[in-house]
């Protein structure tokens, strides 16, 4: 396996009845959005398995693979991309919810891996260095930084030299150094897993509900919405909320938490959603301005059927 700092290019080989036969252009332009614009989508996160497809002038790459080849087709159809069009894949945790399907992928297609020390060795590839920075082609550059967990975990910032994507999840906590990296991104996927109160009231042990809570285990909703908080004046846009836990938390409870704290602060047009278990989240067009709500004040009897009275608020 080619362990190479830089990926092959656009054409990745596909299985045809033994052979390997470089892919026709118009399969590339069927599957591929050839625009010079860094978007993502989040195909499935969550305990059960983790998946995020990211794309920039006609390449695309899979973070983390916690699928077999099969369901992760499924995931990245409907999308409207295909596992040839996976140009690299960026692994961020070395458990099987987030490398799985890794082996069953490379037998599908070949693609160089990258991986962090610690995640590299669960999967059998040379590790990256945390302080390197990968050239994936096409002017895209990545970057893993440590996170705080109770196994070696990762985060991975992603530019193209004008905008920045970063994925931060399976954390305990975000420190300064985290915050410096995740500072300026226009568009952050981050972990929101757990209502503090309702970890507290729920099902789990004693020992696992302080697992979880703890430094090393898994960001609450407030600590979600502080860290938003924090990186809300550095041009943050888009922010995707994930690995939410199906038993102490829900999409409404992590969004709401989170939305409320940055309307209170007068940063409402922050677009905030969740990553669900199975449900790629729609393309995210990482840099896309916030729109500002206008209000549009005319009065009635301007135009043609108007309501004849002060002004109109649309």
């Amino acid at each position: 396996m080619d362990h190479t700092r830089r990926t092959p290019g656009l054409v990745v080989d596909a299985k045809i009845s033994g052979q390997r036969w470089p892919r026709p252009p118009e399969i590339i332009h069927r599957y591929v959005n050839l625009e010079v614009i860094l978007r993502f989508s989040v195909l499935s996160s969550g305990s059960s398995g983790n998946a995020t497809y990211l794309e920039a002038g006609g390449q695309g790459f899979l973070v983390d693979v916690g699928f077999s080849c099969r369901r992760l087709r499924e995931l990245l159809v409907r999308i409207g991309c295909d596992l040839l069009d996976v140009s690299a894949v960026l692994l961020t945790h070395g458990h099987a919810d987030h490398t799985s399907g890794v082996r069953s992928l490379l037998r599908e297609c070949e693609v160089p891996i990258y991986a962090a020390p610690g995640v590299a060795e669960a999967v059998g590839i040379a590790p990256v260095n945390v302080d390197e920075t990968l050239d994936l082609g096409g002017g895209m550059l990545a970057t893993f930084f440590e996170v705080p967990h109770d196994a070696p975990t990762y985060g991975l910032r992603v530019t193209d030299g004008e905008r920045a994507c970063a994925l931060a999840t399976d954390l305990g906590e975000v420190g300064p150094e985290i915050l410096r990296v995740l500072r300026g991104a226009d568009a952050v996927v981050l972990e929101a897993n757990h209502d503090l109160d309702w970890l507290r009231r729920g099902p789990y042990s004693a020992e696992l509900k302080r697992r979880v809570a703890s430094v090393n285990g898994h960001l609450s909703n407030h600590q979600a919405a502080e860290a938003a908080l924090a990186l809300a004046p550095h041009g943050l846009k888009d922010l995707v909320l994930a690995h939410l836990s199906k038993t102490n938390n829900s999409p409404v409870r992590a969004c709401g938490t989170v939305c409320k704290t940055l309307r209170g602060v007068g940063f409402a047009g922050i677009r905030v959603r969740a990553a669900l278990a199975g449900y790629p989240t729609p393309w995210i067009e990482v840099g896309q301005p916030i729109e500002a709500r206008e209000y549009v004040y005319r009065y009635g009897g301007e135009t043609e059927g108007a309501a004849h009275r002060l002004f109109d608020v649309e």
